[in-house]
C-alpha cells in the first residue's frame, strides 16, 4: 500500500498474537505456562499439533507433528484441544478491544490472532506511531496477552515482522520494512509443514534466502 507519487506511504498496523489459539489454552490452563505446551487438533495419539509455544520449539516441536512424535522429543509436553467457537468468540473480544486505538480494525479471515490496523493519521490524536502502537501492546500485555506490534508499509511485511517479535517495532521507511522482512526465519511463518521442512532440506532459513533463489528454482 502506498500513496500517489509525492505524497507520503501509507502506513498500516500488524497485530499479531502468536500460536492465540494456545494462548487461549494456556488461560485456561495457567498451571502449563512456562512449560512446552501445544493444541492438537483432537484427542488422541496421532493427532497432528496444531499450535504450539517457544518452550516446545526450543525442543524441536513443530507444528504438524504428530502429539506422539513431539512426546518422544519431551515426554512433558502439555497438550489439549480448542473449540473453534471459543476462538471466534475470544476474537471478536479482541477485535472490539483494538477498535479502541484504531477506527479501522481488520481480522486475518483465515489466521486467528492476525489483525490490521489502519495507523494512518492518527498522529493528531494518539502521538507518534510508536506512541501509539506502545500503548497498545501494553494494553494487549495487561490482558497477560503476548504479541508483536509492528508499524509498517505492507500486509505481508508487517505480518512477517510481527511474527519475528514480541515488543513493538516501527518502520520509518519501505526500504527499512523490506530489509528487516528478509531477515525474518521461515520457521516464524505460517507455512504448511511439508514446506517448512522441504525449504529446510533445501538449506533455506530465511525470507531473504527464499528471495534469492532464481525464478525456476523458486517454482521447482
Amino acid at each position: 500500500m502506498s500513496g500517489a507519487a509525492g505524497a507520503s506511504p501509507v502506513r498500516l498496523a500488524c497485530v499479531d498474537l502468536p500460536a492465540w489459539p494456545l494462548q487461549l489454552l494456556l488461560r485456561r490452563e495457567p498451571s502449563w505456562r512456562g512449560q512446552a505446551a501445544a493444541v492438537v487438533a483432537e484427542d488422541g495419539p496421532q493427532a497432528p499439533l496444531l499450535w504450539v509455544n517457544e518452550a516446545a520449539r526450543r525442543g524441536g516441536i513443530l507444528p504438524g507433528m504428530r502429539y506422539a512424535a513431539a512426546l518422544s522429543l519431551d515426554r512433558n509436553l502439555r497438550a489439549g484441544t480448542v473449540a473453534p467457537a471459543e476462538i471466534a468468540a475470544a476474537g471478536e473480544r479482541l477485535h472490539r478491544h483494538l477498535l479502541r486505538y484504531s477506527p479501522r480494525v481488520e481480522p486475518a479471515a483465515n489466521d486467528p490472532g492476525v489483525f490490521w490496523l489502519d495507523a494512518g493519521g492518527l498522529e493528531r490524536v494518539s502521538g507518534a506511531p510508536g506512541q501509539w502502537a506502545g500503548r497498545l501492546w501494553r494494553s494487549l500485555r495487561r490482558a497477560q496477552l503476548v504479541a508483536g506490534v509492528t508499524v509498517g508499509y505492507t500486509r505481508f511485511g508487517a505480518c512477517c515482522l510481527s511474527r519475528a517479535h514480541r515488543e513493538v517495532l516501527v518502520l520509518d521507511a519501505p526500504a527499512d520494512e523490506l530489509a528487516a522482512c528478509r531477515r525474518v526465519p521461515l520457521a516464524r511463518l505460517d507455512l504448511e509443514p511439508a514446506v517448512r521442512d522441504d525449504l529446510a532440506r533445501l538449506g533455506l532459513a530465511t525470507i531473504d534466502d527464499l528471495l534469492r533463489l532464481p525464478a525456476s528454482g523458486l517454482g521447482a
